[in-house]
């Protein structure tokens, strides 16, 4: 919730306290689906979201993953329009919900407020062309690597960072197969790039990962 309620200072940051509504969701449970009308602004305080999309019945891609702090779903709410994406919950997790109405009123009363949510956009805008662009990489090897190093970079956390995601999941934002993605997985292990604890990824250099993608 800091990426947000830190905008403006402690003023702001109490008038969203007071306005915004918390609500818990278990996991697997659908916060919004693709289609309906952008009636709040959802800001992750714990757990995990993922947008995603639906090409066809049984298959998905993941659009993006949001963690703590991060604010999504923004340009519909902005216009009134509709969720592109089908949002869910990837873990028991808390949201703090603003209503359109409030969102807009900060928007238009506070300039720090519309610099940081206009920011927060342009974050959101590069995420996705960095993953249109990893999704026309022919090598399965660098789409994964890729994917984990997105997981891992920006966390405030330090090295080593355990990934919660589970292969199926990994899959779906690489646009590839689980049992491929399983694989290269194993082959980025079998090379020292990251390690297996307890069937979870956990990458204790992310300098080295990024070289491995660059070289």
């Amino acid at each position: 919730m800091n990426l947000l309620l830190q905008i403006g200072g402690s003023d702001l940051t109490k008038e969203i306290q007071a306005v915004g509504h918390i609500r818990s969701y278990i996991e697997g449970a659908e916060i919004f689906a693709a289609g309906d009308r952008a009636t709040f602004l959802p800001i992750v305080v714990s757990g995990n979201i993922k947008m995603v999309k639906f090409l066809e019945p049984g298959k998905e891609v993941i659009a993006g993953i949001f963690g703590a702090g991060e604010i999504f779903a923004i340009p519909p709410v902005i216009d009134g329009g509709s969720y592109p994406a089908t949002a869910i919950a990837m873990e028991p997790t808390k949201l703090m919900l603003i209503d359109r109405s409030d969102f807009l009123r900060f928007m238009s009363s506070y300039p720090e407020f519309q610099a940081g949510i206009m920011a927060r956009m342009c974050g959101v805008m590069r995420d996705q062309v960095a993953m249109i662009q990893n999704l026309a990489i022919s090598s399965p090897d660098h789409r994964i690597t890729n994917v984990i190093i997105k997981l891992v970079d920006g966390t405030i956390f330090d090295q080593p960072v355990k990934i919660k995601l589970r292969r199926e999941d990994i899959a779906k934002m690489a646009g590839l197969t689980t049992e491929t993605t399983i694989r290269v997985i194993r082959r980025l292990a079998d090379k020292g790039l990251i390690r297996i604890d307890r069937g979870k990824i956990v990458v204790s250099d992310l300098a080295q990962l990024k070289r491995a993608v660059e070289s």
